[in-house]
């Protein structure tokens, strides 16, 4: 408003202002207020499909808690799973369906919930724990480079020498001795205090040169 000289042509100016843009302002209005309670209501939303999620996955809990692994629990856990749209509730539903479904001896099931999990879950230490399950359940049923692509994957520091250790237990049932030596190596340099198994499995190595 400095442009102006005086008082008179201000109030001029703010009534040509409000008659051209009035309009416009009002709209404006309108529709941020408008915009501000779609935000209130989506949250409003979230929070109750949150709420809503959290009930049907403790229902589902005790549903299991109730009985022993079986397939009407599974058929229940995969309904649970296909409507969660990838949640978090989704993933532990998928967790505990890959472990009753090992104890069944599905494990073309279990390695479908793993999986899964892999894909939607976000949490690294979840991932990584699920990468090791999942590695763990391929080298049991003799998937051997199944479990090494799995296991090539990256994983947070902490679990690093998990993941080495594995590589190495893998390898050495692949037969590739000097390849499972280094992978022990690399276990054994990010392990913590509890390094006796570890030095076992390299001491069974010790002719072996490392890869």
């Amino acid at each position: 408003m400095e442009i102006y000289s005086s008082e008179e042509q201000q109030v001029e100016a703010i009534k040509r202002f409000a008659k051209e843009y009035g309009k416009s302002i009002l709209a404006g209005v309108v529709i941020g207020l408008v915009a501000l309670g779609g935000v209130r209501s989506y949250q409003a939303g979230q929070r109750e499909a949150a709420e809503a999620a959290s009930t049907q996955f403790s229902q589902l809990v005790e549903s299991r808690d109730a009985a022993a692994a079986n397939e009407d629990w599974l058929a229940q856990a995969q309904g649970f799973i296909d409507g969660s749209k990838g949640d978090n509730y989704a993933v532990l539903a998928a967790l505990l369906a890959a472990k009753d479904a090992v104890a069944l001896q599905q494990f073309d099931k279990a390695e479908q919930q793993l999986n899964w999990v892999l894909v939607n879950a976000k949490e690294p230490a979840l991932l990584a724990v699920t990468q090791l399950r999942l590695a763990r359940l391929q080298r049991e049923q003799g998937k051997l480079d199944e479990a090494l692509a799995t296991l090539a994957k990256p994983v947070p520091e902490s679990f690093v020498s998990m993941q080495a250790e594995l590589k190495g237990d893998v390898l050495v049932q692949a037969d590739k001795l000097a390849e499972a030596k280094t992978a022990y190596q690399l276990a054994m340099e990010n392990a913590g205090q509890n390094k006796q198994l570890l030095q076992i499995k390299l001491d069974e190595l010790a002719h072996i040169t490392a890869a």
